[in-house]
């Protein structure tokens, strides 16, 4: 399995660069990659020096240009075009008129469809094939029966997955706007009604994301993808994902690979729980 990790500056990247991540991914200031926005990689002289440290260590960098919006449209298409020629290795893309853009002024760069952009069936994807795209990141929402066609396409479309028993988003990712209200993901509480019955939004339990997970690797799945976040998550994603990973890599049969899966996922839990409660005492 290859593992891809996002970032959001240099620190970031001499962290994890000797840690098992593959792949890179950042965002650029002033183009945003999602709707809560991230850590952003300031300026293009930082960027040409992550690219010049992630090259030299034999790992791949892609740059995230998933909100454009009118106003920052041609800076958009301008900016992919000067790393294109400064030898970024991919661009991640839900954008369709920047799909478009860049066909029409033949700007070659191996594409990475976003999750955002919730493609889940094959006829969507081989509509996305004809405006260049490399490889899709399989929404965090599909199913085993729907991501099967996509996975095992025959138009040579690659296909990387979220970790989604650690990162999840109940509502369909990137048109949420209840985080805005409190700064936190309210979607995952508890609704009370007036005469005091509970209500949660449904969701995956941890074991059904996880045999996903398998099959999607079973099919041919192959990259592992940890979104950008503060550094000591970083970690903890990481380094549950490597565990992750080897367990996919082994012949386990789907029930034991489960097994196994849901008690590393607990354990990183508690980890990550402690650690949450000591940053709250700071």
């Amino acid at each position: 399995m290859k593992i891809q990790l996002g970032i959001g500056s240099k620190k970031d990247l001499l962290e994890f660069i000797n840690k098992g991540v593959d792949e890179f991914y950042i965002g650029i200031e002033n183009i945003p990659g999602h709707l809560y926005g991230s850590n952003h990689i300031a300026n293009l002289r930082e960027v040409l020096e992550i690219i010049d440290i992630v090259h030299s260590n034999k790992k791949k960098l892609f740059v995230v240009a998933n909100e454009v919006r009118g106003d920052l449209f041609n800076k958009t298409i301008k900016t992919i075009d000067e790393l294109v020629h400064n030898q970024i290795d991919g661009i991640i893309v839900r954008d369709i008129a920047v799909l478009e853009t860049l066909k029409k002024k033949n700007i070659k760069i191996y594409l990475i469809l976003s999750s955002l952009a919730l493609c889940f069936n094959k006829d969507c994807l081989k509509f996305y094939k004809g405006l260049g795209i490399n490889r899709i990141a399989l929404p965090e929402h599909i199913t085993y029966q729907e991501a099967e066609p996509i996975i095992n396409n025959k138009i040579g479309i690659d296909t990387e997955m979220f970790l989604t028993a650690r990162e999840f988003c109940l509502v369909l990712n990137g048109f949420c706007y209840l985080k805005s209200f409190t700064d936190s993901c309210i979607c995952r509480n508890a609704f009370i009604s007036d005469d005091n019955k509970i209500f949660t939004l449904p969701r995956f339990a941890v074991s059904e994301h996880f045999k996903n997970i398998y099959n999607f690797h079973r099919s041919g799945c192959k990259t592992i993808k940890i979104g950008r976040g503060p550094r000591d998550f970083s970690n903890f994603a990481l380094n549950e994902t490597l565990f992750i990973s080897k367990l996919l890599e082994s012949n386990l049969r789907v029930d034991e690979f489960i097994k196994k899966a849901v008690d590393i996922h607990l354990k990183f839990t508690r980890l990550l729980l402690e650690w949450q409660k000591r940053l709250k005492k700071q």
